[in-house]
């Protein structure tokens, strides 16, 4: 008819060739996606909420109608979406603190405590038994200030992965393990989004104390460890030992995880060793899974 748009070859190659730019697009999205993180990695991804596999979109990870965005390099995979009671408080806090959190702790260590923080740190690891090649999950890395003595320990060959409730902080270790291939995962310790049985160890040292639920956090870091890894945990707490009771009152009023009751050794580990760190004013417990 006339005046009509007819379906000439050009139009029909043209609308091929926007077809075959939309499909290559897309393929090259999903590849830069999936290879954003390892192939091991990738397979154990789970939903925070349900722990199901999670499929792959154009510039997601996504579970039937839920999206979990990656976001500068880093898949957020935060559960609840909405944060409340201690973790929104320390979150915040935790963002903000972030650019300084290193500086302000090897500072005020020695001034404070008469503690080197950078030589606390590397007996910490020291303490884990960690060998090459391992695949490791750190819990709340903060910027990433035990990850250099980490990646010495499981070598260039082991898998390094670190979850962080603040975006902040993982912005930090971007910065500062940027040459150590530490794989970013923005998630809830209390929510682990990874499948049972997946780290040959774990390690989390600072937070759990102002947990919202650290007991689920426990039974969280137990539940992602095969049979016979390494289960560890850490934060503040003084011990029997500590004696400075003019220290103790300092410590007690700038840092309220002082304070806090130690979490409950579980009954699904053994060879549990709990070691006193930061010259007694912290902890360290080292254990394997039943």
């Amino acid at each position: 008819m006339s005046g009509e748009k007819g379906y000439s070859p050009k139009n029909i190659l043209d609308v091929q060739d926007n077809y075959l730019f939309s499909f290559v697009k897309n393929i090259i999205s999903f590849l830069k996606l999936f290879n954003m993180y390892s192939t091991w990695l990738n397979g154990i991804l789970r939903s925070p909420e349900t722990l199901q596999t999670l499929n792959f979109s154009e510039n997601n990870y996504e579970l039937e109608e839920k999206k979990y965005p990656v976001r500068n390099g880093i898949l957020s995979l935060v559960y609840p979406k909405e944060l409340g009671g201690d973790d929104a408080k320390f979150n915040a806090i935790y963002n903000f603190y972030a650019p300084l959190y290193d500086l302000n702790e090897r500072v005020m260590g020695k001034l404070l405590v008469g503690v080197d923080m950078v030589k606390g740190r590397e007996y910490i690891v020291s303490c884990l038994g960690l060998k090459p090649g391992m695949r490791i999950l750190e819990v709340s890395p903060g910027p990433g200030v035990f990850q250099k003595f980490l990646r010495h320990e499981i070598g260039e060959n082991g898998e390094l992965v670190a979850l962080d409730l603040s975006i902040g902080m993982l912005r930090q270790c971007q910065k500062r393990s940027k040459n150590l291939n530490v794989q970013l995962i923005h998630g809830n310790a209390q929510y682990l989004p990874f499948a049972n049985d997946s780290f040959d160890a774990l390690f989390h040292f600072g937070g759990v104390n102002l947990f919202n639920d650290p007991q689920k956090a426990i039974g969280e870091f137990v539940r992602v460890v095969k049979k016979d890894g390494i289960v560890s945990w850490g934060d503040e707490g003084f011990s029997p030992n500590y004696k400075n009771e003019r220290r103790k009152k300092i410590m007690l009023k700038v840092n309220p995880g002082f304070s806090k009751p130690r979490p409950v050794i579980p009954d699904s580990i053994y060879d549990v060793k709990e070691n006193e760190v930061y010259a007694g004013l912290a902890y360290l417990v080292v254990a394997k899974k039943k």
